[in-house]
């Protein structure tokens, strides 16, 4: 079945039915297609085109070293917004392993378990509720007992990066965060409902980039370890639930999940800001076209659901038009190569994955549209063409999609006179600014985008 047959029958369904059908048989269609390469159809909802794909998984991994995850790691954790509550039940002073009486009470809250949990604690540093899981009650629930089995399972990655945590913060407030976002992201994961728009959606989008044919290893493994640490009513239990979920997804997925899963801590947006300076992304964002067809980060802002299902072996997603690859929307491969080779309009695919443009005009043509309600916006300013060259500022890695008001906030920001940030009192941001290197342009404009969204400056 061809790409133009699937499009004309959703198009088709699309005239006579609603968009629940058109999902549906547009499940059916690409399932029923599925092969090594992604299958693609597509339908106009609401004005705008939408295109269902299925992602292949036969391609590598790619490979993170424990260097350069330590590194990622000590960048991720200076901007991660620590929002973990104190204990809402403190272990009572003076009896460190034992729960205020309120907790020890029905069967279900399993004291010697807890005790177990309070000692785990105290051997980290950090004495109570470390990985905060009384918030929602006083009892030890299943899906507190996977985030305890999580814990142990990422310990050995995370062992030798805690000595440069603990210099700028408790690395176990690092990994309870961390915990509670893997946790609630691969369960909706492995939900049969579709993991709807959001970060959620980013976050399996940028996993399914990063492991390929290890996505099935880290979801059976997810699956596993759920049933087991649910079952489980020792600490022991729980230690062998984790420890067995690290060796069956091995050290380089466990890297992965906790690289990204930290990424993932906060807003969707903030999760994109933060993806692009992860290791191996440009790896990933390679084969994001090549053996899916999507542009990985645009898939990753603006992927609308994602259906996993394991026993279909399969990975659908419903995303925007503009998160295509443009080698598939022409019907073929990508005919530039990884050294730097030309596209059609002008792009230049560049050795790190990303690919350049000598205009934003070109930039505009080759990746479409930045998104309903977003603008494409220079990390490092366009006026700064003269100075470090046009393919310098028109490419993938430094135009990213903001939403709207966001982008005029920015702007705003930029022509701003701020003294206790230039140090004079008749410069604007941009005047000062631009007489700096580039990297330092990079990196303060991702700062000043994540501190605007916030509300800081």
């Amino acid at each position: 079945m061809t790409l133009r047959v699937i499009s004309r029958v959703l198009r088709d369904i699309w005239r006579c039915a609603g968009l629940g059908v058109l999902a549906l048989v547009a499940s059916v269609l690409l399932l029923g297609c599925a092969t090594a390469t992604p299958v693609m159809g597509e339908a106009v909802v609401d004005g705008e085109v939408r295109v269902f794909a299925t992602l292949p998984t036969d391609f590598a991994p790619v490979q993170v070293g424990y260097a350069e995850f330590s590194a990622a790691m000590a960048g991720l954790v200076l901007e991660m917004p620590l929002r973990v509550a104190p204990a809402s039940v403190p272990m009572r002073p003076g009896h460190r392993y034992a729960l205020v009486s309120g907790a020890l009470a029905g069967q279900r809250c399993q004291p010697e378990l807890a005790s177990s949990y309070g000692r785990f604690c105290e051997r980290r540093g950090t004495p109570g509720d470390c990985l905060s899981l009384f918030e929602d009650g006083s009892c030890l629930q299943d899906d507190d007992k996977r985030r305890i089995a999580l814990a142990l399972a990422v310990e050995p990655a995370l062992a030798g990066v805690n000595a440069e945590l603990r210099t700028m913060l408790d690395p176990t407030r690092v990994a309870a965060m961390a915990s509670i976002t893997i946790t609630a992201y691969m369960a909706l994961l492995v939900a049969p409902e579709p993991v709807s728009k959001g970060v959620a959606a980013s976050f399996a989008v940028l996993m399914w980039s990063y492991l390929g044919t290890e996505m099935w290893g880290l979801i059976e493994g997810w699956m596993a370890l759920s049933e087991e640490s649910a079952r489980s009513t020792t600490f022991a239990e729980l230690r062998e639930a984790g420890e067995k979920f690290g060796r069956r997804i091995g050290p380089n997925s466990v890297r992965i999940l906790v690289m990204v899963g930290t990424a993932a801590v906060g807003e969707t947006a903030v999760l994109l800001s933060r993806a692009q300076s992860l290791p191996g992304l440009a790896q990933a964002s390679i084969r994001g076209a090549q053996q899916g067809g999507v542009r990985v980060l645009a898939a990753a802002a603006d992927t609308e659901k994602v259906i996993v299902s394991v026993a279909e072996g399969t990975i659908r997603v419903v995303l925007p038009s503009n998160a295509v690859a443009m080698g598939t929307q022409n019907g073929g491969g990508d005919r530039s190569s990884a050294g730097g080779g030309e596209t059609p309009k002008g792009g230049r695919l560049l050795p790190n994955g990303h690919r350049a443009f000598k205009s934003f005009d070109d930039f505009k043509d080759f990746m479409g549209p930045a998104g309903k309600g977003k603008q494409w916006h220079h990390i490092v300013e366009k006026r700064n063409a003269g100075r470090f060259g046009p393919e310098a500022l028109h490419n993938t890695e430094n135009v990213v999609p903001l939403d709207e008001r966001l982008h005029i906030d920015v702007s705003a920001f930029y022509s701003s006179k701020r003294p206790r940030l230039t140090g004079s009192d008749t410069l604007t941001i941009r005047q000062w600014l631009s007489t700096q290197s580039y990297e330092a342009q990079r990196q303060f404009g991702l700062r000043a985008i994540e501190n605007v969204r916030k509300g800081i400056w």
